[in-house]
């Protein structure tokens, strides 16, 4: 049996892997900052400043739940201020902010403390169930008062900050999506005090502004959640280092009233378990442009401290070739967008929908580059209902560079996409009036390639019940073949280990992995905790006996492992450089690698429907192009080392977290083609990612991990992904186990004797379809040969030209 080498380091040293992922990190948090306003005051040379508001010294670097990365160390606003030369005269504000959040969390975690005090190692699940009822505190911001005003400066910086996350929406309110009372009169002392005012907006999603109409302020940095680097970031855009390029994704309204979704949104018109879509396809900017709606920032707005010329050269219906010049006098890069606008016809339909995206390199003052920007017309065509395919009326399109025409294409006839294959021969159909049934036949087999016979073989070799192990994940990785403590889940179980099949491991993203970073390993092969107790971990009966638990861990091998926290994949997504962010995939997939995590669960891509999702720091937009093409970008990235697979997610429509579990995501099935799904045929297609995450919501009525109609006719069938799906974490504790299986899923995750039960039970009587469970087996075999990376399993790989995991499971290599 291959025996597996435990992966990590064995110095806690940074490490140069570390050193360099900083340093990419921190490039593409600047990139990713948007300037949202600056009236001359920008760039600022280092200097004397004052320093004010929350971020300032508690900078959100992501956000919270299994999106979270246990970092080595993160960079505040204010740390990184420093390392750039500034200095602040007067931190009076900052040490009272400080010492006061330290009192709160004192406060807090006594509180907690006397709630849990009678609860023993028995009953842990119901003391951490008890811990989740407090929250901890946020930083609260503090008034001003004369004596934390500076005189020895005329500038002031205000970072704002917001905090969001798994589990939880944010809420219309002062202190959330509204300033709060102390913030706005704050920034009005400062406008008052200071004639040089910069706001920086620390979140991973959209704050009201409405500030700007009332209080001067000079300049305005969305910063977004920035990673671990972010306070480097934000000094390197602030001093000019960086010549700031990021560009919204997302439309900033005036009022938070000016979003179609914000009446029914996580039960704010009194349904909590239904949420009807009824603005259809206008979301975002769709919606705003075509109801005459004028939001603050637009989509795609963001500006430079330099000026760019654009120059048209061509325009055809697949490309727009354009010259960039860059005419001012910073050296700086520059998006490009492309939107077309369809003719009037049958359908009705958005003003214009972006079609494609580049970014330049860096241009020098008088430097150019030409950029060939090519454009799918399948990812702005239209869904029709009454034939169930895409199409494109005939007309003239226009083309526009931003927000001018840059020229226009005919089309003298329909183009119909058919599902599965595209635009094809014969699909200028008639003037659109082809019958159903010239519509392509849905692939063989589910859309499935059939499974490599190592795998039938392994399969043949599995009884049924044995089988229903496999599809069940293996809980969370305790005695996981490579120990990676803290990390989401693996597969299989233990018993199926002595049939030659391993497990791998499962890690959560998309800002890193969020796995421990400093663990143990006993002779024995049992987890330790040299370093202490997790901060999370650090209660009741557990806190007390660390120092025990300490020294029971000694004598193990320890291994560390410190991930990099990436900048949230909003950030990411508005540097709109598909390059950079398939190096930091690449960078991820490393790390994973590394420490023997074999799927990383990211990209999520679902769409910013509104702006109060809590997990939109998650995702990327609130346009599906944006969405899929950057998930995409990751996810080749992650997968171009070789044994490190992607997870797709949250497929689909995981647009809220409250009572994500049971809500229904009413929408017309126009908006779920053109809108909800769109993203994912994008990431699947181009991105071939190894796994999708089916999410916990009903879609229609219907758990989205019980529905054929998604994981099978769509997914599978006509787009033809061959991957392994898997269920968000206890997402059938709502819906039927066996029916998840039947409707295409093939692990259920993270798996326990519940879900192993209910199979078997299924499987007796009838109600799990043998040739799905094959089906989920094999794929769930697929996945961990295609996962298992060890220097053993290279070697064999190199001496025997084949794949050492199916040589594994057919029993060919138990002498290994």
């Amino acid at each position: 049996m291959i025996k597996f080498r435990e992966f990590g380091a064995s110095s806690p040293e940074e490490s140069q892997r570390e050193k360099d992922n900083r340093a990419l990190a921190r490039k593409a948090a600047a990139e990713g900052i948007v300037l949202l306003k600056n009236d001359g005051v920008l760039p600022l040379a280092p200097c004397a400043i004052g320093l004010y508001g929350a971020g300032s010294c508690f900078t959100v670097k992501g956000g919270t739940g299994s999106g979270d990365v246990r970092e080595r160390y993160s960079v505040s606003a204010e740390e990184g201020l420093k390392n750039a030369g500034f200095s602040f005269p007067n931190p009076a504000w900052i040490d009272r902010l400080k010492a006061k959040y330290q009192e709160d969390v004192a406060e807090w975690r006594d509180k907690v403390e006397q709630s849990i005090r009678w609860y023993g190692p028995l009953r842990t699940a119901k003391m951490f169930s008890e811990v989740r009822k407090y929250p901890k505190p946020e930083p609260v911001c503090l008034p001003l008062t004369p004596d934390d005003l500076t005189g020895e400066t005329d500038t002031a910086l205000y970072v704002i900050s917001r905090q969001a996350g798994e589990g939880k929406d944010r809420r219309d309110c002062p202190g959330d999506y509204e300033l709060s009372e102390t913030e706005k009169e704050n920034l009005k002392i400062l406008s008052g005090r200071f004639k040089k005012l910069v706001l920086v907006v620390n979140s991973g999603s959209v704050v009201d502004l409405s500030i700007m109409d009332e209080v001067r302020i000079d300049a305005v940095l969305f910063i977004g959640q920035g990673g671990m680097e972010g306070g480097n970031a934000l000094a390197d855009v602030l001093t000019g280092k960086v010549c700031p390029s990021g560009r919204l994704t997302d439309t900033w309204a005036r009022s938070y009233g000016d979003y179609p979704s914000s009446g029914t949104v996580g039960g704010n018109d009194g349904d909590p378990d239904n949420d009807d879509y009824a603005e259809g396809i206008y979301v975002g900017y769709r919606w705003f442009e075509k109801n005459g709606v004028a939001p603050r920032f637009p989509f795609g707005f963001g500006l430079s401290y330099t000026a760019f010329k654009k120059e048209v050269c061509a325009v055809d219906s697949e490309k727009v070739v354009v010259r960039v010049k860059n005419t001012g006098d910073f050296a700086g890069k520059e998006a490009v967008l492309v939107f077309i606008s369809k003719p009037e016809g049958r359908f009705d339909h958005e003003k214009r929908a972006l079609a494609a995206f580049a970014k330049t390199q860096i241009l020098d003052p008088g430097g150019s580059q030409t950029l060939e920007i090519r454009f799918d017309l399948e990812n702005i065509a239209v869904f029709d209902e009454t034939r169930s395919v895409f199409c494109l009326e005939l007309g003239q399109y226009a083309v526009y560079l931003e927000n001018e025409v840059c020229g226009s294409f005919a089309l003298d006839r329909e183009i119909v996409f058919y599902p599965g294959r595209g635009a094809a021969d014969g699909d200028l159909v008639n003037g659109g009036l082809s019958p159903v049934a010239g519509v392509a036949p849905a692939p063989e087999n589910g859309g499935l390639s059939p499974v490599a016979p190592p795998v039938a073989e392994s399969l043949s070799r599995l009884s049924a019940k044995e089988k229903c192990m496999l599809v069940t994940g293996g809980g969370y990785p305790v005695r996981a073949y490579n120990h990676v403590l803290g990390a989401a889940g693996h597969t299989c179980t233990k018993l199926l280990k002595k049939k030659g099949i391993p497990n791998i491991v499962l890690s959560d993203g998309p800002a890193g992995l969020n796995v421990l970073p400093d663990v143990g390993v006993s002779r024995g092969g049992f987890p330790l905790l040299p370093g202490g107790l997790p901060e999370e971990w650090r209660w009741g009966w557990l806190r007390r006996t660390e120092k025990l638990i300490i020294f029971l861990s000694r004598g193990g091998k320890r291994i560390f492992r410190f991930m990099t926290a990436w900048p949230c994949e909003t950030v990411l997504a508005q540097t709109w450089d598909e390059k950079l962010l398939e190096e930091v995939g690449g960078a991820i997939g490393a790390e994973a690698k590394e420490i023997g995590v074999s799927v990383w669960l990211g990209p999520g891509l679902n769409i910013h429907r509104d702006p109060l999702c809590g997990r939109n720091f998650e995702y990327f937009s609130e346009d599906p192009v944006v969405s899929g093409k950057m998930a995409a970008a990751l996810t080749r990235g992650v997968q171009s080392v070789g044994g490190v697979g992607a997870s797709v997610k949250h497929f689909c429509c995981n647009n809220q977290e409250d009572n994500r579990t049971t809500v229904s995501a009413n929408v017309g099935l126009r908006a779920l083609r053109e809108i909800y799904l769109r993203g994912f045929r994008i990431a699947v297609n181009e991105g071939r990612p190894w796994t999708v995450m089916s999410s916990y919501n009903r879609v229609n009525g219907l758990h989205v991990c019980n529905s054929k109609e998604l994981v099978t006719g769509i997914l599978r069938d006509e787009w033809g992904f061959d991957g392994l799906v898997m269920t968000d974490w206890w997402a059938t504790n709502k819906c039927s186990v066996p029916e998840s299986i039947n409707a295409g899923n093939d692990l259920i995750m993270p798996g326990n004797q519940r879900v192993l039960r209910a199979l078997k039970k299924a499987l007796k009587g009838g109600a799990l379809d043998r040739e799905a469970l094959d089906r989920a087996a094999g794929k769930v075999l697929e996945l961990i040969f295609k996962g298992l990376y060890t220097e053993e399993t290279e070697k064999l790989k190199a001496q025997r030209g084949t794949d050492p995991g199916f040589a594994l499971a057919s029993g060919a290599s138990k002498d290994t």
